[in-house]
């Protein structure tokens, strides 16, 4: 089951809504950076994890070949 989490876009949107909802709530604006750039992290990660699960990974792969 540790796999499964990787390839699963909603855990990383999720992740990357807690990021937002603990920045919202810092005071110090190098921490909130922090805290938001995390979030756009999470949100590439579910973007690459909805293209694997799309099949776009593949098609991806075989063209750059």
């Amino acid at each position: 089951m540790a796999g499964y989490a990787i390839n699963d876009p909603s855990h990383w949107r999720q992740r990357a809504e807690k990021m937002r909802s603990l920045a919202d709530d810092m005071k110090d604006l190098q921490a909130k950076a922090a805290m938001l750039s995390i979030a756009d992290d999470y949100e590439c990660l579910a973007q690459r994890a909805q293209q694997r699960a799309d099949g776009q990974s593949q098609s991806n792969r075989n063209h750059a070949a």
